[in-house]
C-alpha cells in the first residue's frame, strides 16, 4: 500500500489522509489501537519520521490520542453540544447514534439557597425538588446532572426517572416545553464521589455547565448543573 512519491503532497500528509479514510470507514473503531509505528512503516513503505509526523497531525486534530509507552489510539466519539439551543441529553445521544441512559442517584425535597430561591421564584419556606442523575451513552457514564425544580414539578418525585427523558415526562404531564436557557461554563475538578460515579480519577478535570432553563412564557423554569467528562464533548457556540 505505497504512497505516491511523485506527488507534490508531502508523504506524511498522504499517510495522514490514508489513516483518516480508514477511521471514517470504521476500520479502526473509537478506542481501538492503531498499528505500531514499525507496522505502519512496513505497510506504507515510509520512514518512521514520516509516520510520526502523520500521527502528530491526526493527534493535533483530535482524531487520535498518543499514549507514551502504549501506542496510538483512535479518539472516542465526541458529543456535539450546541450551547445556543435547548436540547435534552436524550435527543443529543440519539442524534449521535448512541443509546441514551440515566440512573437516578438522588431525588429529594430540599430548602433552596438564596440564589436558587431567587432564580426559581420561590417564596420563603418553599422547597425545591432536587434530582441527581448519572447520564449514560451506550451504557458508559459521560456526565453527572443535578436539576432543581419549583413546586409545580414535584410530581417528578413519584416518577421512575431511570432511563427516562425529563423533558419528555414534563411535556406529557404538563404540556410545558423548555425553549430558552442561560448557561455558565467553568472547569472544575472531580471530587471523590463524582469521580466514582463518572469512573474517572479524583481531581480529573470536568466541564461544569450551569443552566437556567425556561419556556416561552418565562413562568416555568428549572436550574441544572451538568458535570461533563470534558474530553467526550465538543461545544459549539
Amino acid at each position: 500500500m505505497a504512497l505516491d512519491t511523485t506527488s507534490a503532497t508531502p508523504l506524511f500528509q498522504q499517510l495522514a489522509e490514508e489513516l483518516r479514510n480508514a477511521l471514517r470507514a470504521g476500520e479502526y473503531p473509537p478506542g481501538s489501537q492503531l498499528p505500531t509505528e514499525h507496522q505502519l512503516c512496513g505497510r506504507y513503505g515510509v520512514s518512521r519520521v514520516t509516520v510520526r509526523k502523520a500521527l502528530e497531525e491526526l493527534s493535533q486534530r483530535g482524531e487520535v490520542v498518543r499514549r507514551p509507552g502504549k501506542g496510538t489510539f483512535v479518539a472516542d466519539k465526541k458529543f456535539q453540544r450546541d450551547l445556543t439551543s435547548v436540547l435534552s441529553f436524550t435527543e443529543m445521544c440519539r442524534r449521535m447514534g448512541c443509546a441514551p441512559g440515566a440512573r437516578t442517584v438522588k431525588i429529594a425535597l430540599e430548602p433552596p439557597d438564596e440564589e436558587a430561591a431567587q432564580e426559581l421564584g420561590l417564596k420563603k419556606g418553599e422547597q425545591m425538588l432536587v434530582v441527581e442523575r448519572l447520564r449514560l451513552a451506550d451504557g458508559v457514564p459521560v456526565l453527572l446532572e443535578t436539576t432543581r425544580f419549583p413546586e409545580k414539578f414535584f410530581f417528578l418525585f413519584h416518577q421512575d426517572l431511570n432511563n427516562a427523558s425529563l423533558y419528555q415526562i414534563v411535556k406529557e404531564q404538563t404540556g410545558v416545553v423548555f425553549t430558552h436557557s442561560l448557561k455558565t461554563l467553568e472547569i472544575v475538578f472531580a471530587s471523590y464521589q463524582e469521580a466514582r460515579y463518572l469512573d474517572v480519577a479524583k481531581g480529573y478535570p470536568l466541564l461544569s455547565i450551569r443552566s437556567t432553563v425556561w419556556d416561552d412564557s418565562g413562568e416555568n423554569r428549572y436550574l441544572c448543573q451538568q458535570l461533563c467528562i470534558g474530553d467526550k464533548f465538543k461545544l459549539m457556540v
